[in-house]
């Protein structure tokens, strides 16, 4: 956790377990370490709160060591985001110790949780459907620069530590209210499972580091199959497919959708064991499509043999662009060139269609599909609802507000990449010659549909 000569920044909230951290700390002269003291205010408790902050003030000027205060509004961001109190402290914390982190150059974040705070943690996990990721508990390092020192010692040993040197600290009343799930597993809970086995707390945090190993092992395993499952992996979205996700096996196919929505909504934050497994079981299912939301506007949606895991804006998107003339155009979805050409061979590619000079008229529409949409598909003599061709197609429903389609005085003349109008068929020596350049999908053949970058 540590490297002599480093500067580390300590939570310091005035309790137990913070002061016994900082005090330890202090004392490894051997390391050398820079040590920041920092408090933050969460405006809850507003007698309480300023005596803390005295309070530790008060002892970083003891050991002659920078202190560092901040007050935050914990409230406000529970209820502006609708996330628990807890978590919202967690959330300001981290972005304090942050911000001290990046002021001082420091190496590292020092929090005090304890074997105490694993056990707890492991409870309410369990308690709420963790799977083996959640119940492994606090991790003692965590991205790399965050540090746990006291994570296998109990409350217990640092009171007492604390005590032997004659140093006391200050009690957070909160601590005590049974509001919080976190106080009624230690008051109710651990107590009452102690008379089972008076050493539950330990028993639960060797679990926690049990399953902690364990799925870093599969974890690291799980990411070999990533670029595997996965057509397309980027910030907005993934799609992967479901006839390879069948073949992975379940311990990896699991992680894998855990990493691939932490990928994409960049924490798992209310992500519980029973939303990964609700997707698996969607993706194995016999059904050719179906849609799981979770927490975020996270959305996992099945369609034939795709998956798409992304955002409900990024999934149900609208567009519509005009092209007033011929050339290059570039719009947020799609590119497009039009000219004037000889007639090509119709099929050659599926992205460059040839349509009658004369039948069409600018300007030109582009924009999604809209039910009620209605064509003459090519080589056929009645119309028909695009929404039929598309489910013919085997297009996903999700994908298919992607697929440009062309329109000539609000007539369709071309499903992009798929089918032109009759009606607009070349008539003559010219032909006006619509490229659609970069197409974010890809028909490979009769079966499979390739989503691209």
């Amino acid at each position: 956790m540590l490297t002599p000569g480093e500067t580390i920044v300590i939570g310091v909230s005035g309790g137990a377990d913070s002061l016994g951290l900082l005090y330890i700390l202090s004392e490894l002269k051997e390391y050398d370490l820079k040590l920041i003291v920092s408090h933050l205010n969460h405006g809850i408790r507003p007698n309480e709160a300023k005596r803390d902050a005295e309070f530790v003030e008060q002892i970083a000027k003891g050991l002659d060591l920078p202190f560092e205060l901040r007050e935050a509004d914990v409230l406000g961001l529970k209820k502006s985001s609708h996330i628990s109190l807890e978590e919202a402290g967690r959330i300001l914390r981290y972005k304090f110790f942050r911000e001290v982190l990046n002021k001082y150059h420091s190496q590292k974040i020092a929090t005090a949780h304890t074997l105490d705070d694993q056990a707890e943690t492991v409870l309410m996990r369990f308690i709420k459907g963790s799977g083996p990721t959640g119940l492994s508990g606090i991790p003692p390092v965590s991205e790399g620069y965050i540090i746990r020192p006291l994570i296998e010692t109990p409350k217990l040993g640092v009171e007492n530590y604390l005590k032997s040197k004659g140093i006391s600290w200050v009690e957070d009343s909160t601590n005590k209210s049974k509001v919080f799930l976190r106080n009624r597993i230690r008051h109710e809970l651990i107590p009452e499972l102690q008379k089972y086995n008076p050493k539950i707390k330990e028993t639960l945090a060797k679990t926690a580091n049990i399953f902690r190993v364990e799925a870093d092992f599969i974890e690291s395993r799980a990411k070999n199959w990533i670029e595997y499952l996965f057509k397309t992996v980027d910030e907005d979205e993934l799609v992967g497919t479901v006839s390879r996700y069948k073949a992975i096996p379940e311990a990896l196919r699991l992680v894998l959708l855990r990493i691939a929505i932490e990928k994409l909504k960049g924490n798992l934050r209310k992500i519980s064991f029973n939303h990964i497994t609700s997707i698996d079981e969607l993706l194995l299912s016999g059904t050719p499509s179906g849609e799981i939301s979770l927490p975020n506007e996270v959305v996992v949606a099945k369609g034939y043999d795709l998956f798409f895991i992304s955002s409900k804006s990024q999934l149900k998107r609208d567009f519509s662009y005009e092209i007033p003339s011929i050339g290059k155009w570039s719009f947020p979805h799609v590119e497009i060139e039009i000219e004037v050409a000889k007639p090509g061979r119709f099929g050659e590619d599926q992205f460059i269609a040839f349509f009658d000079p004369d039948s069409v008229e600018f300007p030109i529409e582009v924009r999604n599909f809209h039910m009620g949409d209605r064509f003459m598909p090519f080589g056929l003599k009645t119309l028909k609802k695009v929404k039929s061709f598309l489910i013919n197609e085997k297009i996903p429903r999700y994908l298919r507000n992607r697929i440009p389609i062309f329109l000539s005085r609000n007539e369709i003349i071309w499903i992009g990449g798929m089918r032109m109008d009759e009606r607009f068929k070349v008539r003559g020596e010219k032909a006006l010659k619509i490229h659609l350049i970069k197409p974010r999908w890809r028909r490979v053949n009769s079966e499979e549909l390739r989503i691209e970058n």
